[in-house]
């Protein structure tokens, strides 16, 4: 564990912490793990790193692919109808913004993505946190604040969103380094320092 970077070690501990400290537990921390979308795959090692330190402390954790839910998702719609639609309009930007949206709507469910997490996860053990990783799939069609969100009222531990990308004055967080910063998110940013 100590070859981890310390704001992975921070999360960890306030994983830890939320189940073992003495007081009322109260509401499951949220962290939004910020990281330059290049370290992607070493952001991953530190993520299989962290699962095992948590399960020495006897504590469950889940890791969700959200590639894997924004491809079944467009599976179960139809992948051919969008490749199809963009194939039909190539080089035209209004129909290529059409099948994002598109894409974007899937999402927006039902099922909604966060209905999809939580149909990942299954049945959560009294221990648990989650990890949500390749987040990076979703740009530019969806913003994970909205998925924190949902999840937020409905899932009780604690939640890590791995996102690329990149924070922009205090609180501003840039999807992927590219979108307009956005404000709002209810939970704990912590930044990947270094390489």
């Amino acid at each position: 564990m100590s070859s981890l970077p310390k704001c992975i070690l921070k999360i960890g501990k306030e994983i830890v912490t939320y189940y073992c400290g003495q007081a009322a537990r109260g509401t499951p921390p949220y962290f939004v793990y910020v990281y330059p979308p290049k370290q992607e795959y070493a952001v991953r090692n530190n993520l299989s790193d962290l699962q095992a330190w948590l399960q020495t402390q006897g504590i469950k954790s889940v890791a969700i692919s959200l590639a894997s839910l924004l491809w079944q998702a467009i599976d179960e719609w139809g992948f051919d109808s969008i490749t199809k639609e963009e194939r039909r309009h190539a080089g035209d930007e209004d129909a290529l913004n059409y099948v994002l949206e598109a894409i974007a709507q899937i999402l927006q469910g039902p099922p909604s993505l966060a209905d999809r997490v939580l149909q990942a996860i299954g049945n959560v053990h009294e221990r648990s946190a989650v990890f949500l990783y390749r987040a990076g799939a979703l740009y530019p069609v969806f913003r994970t604040s909205a998925l924190l969100d949902e999840l937020r009222e409905r899932l009780s531990c604690p939640v890590v969103l791995l996102y690329p990308g990149r924070v922009v004055g205090l609180y501003g967080l840039s999807f992927m380094g590219r979108c307009q910063p956005a404000h709002g998110y209810r939970a704990t940013i912590v930044v990947r320092e270094g390489p």
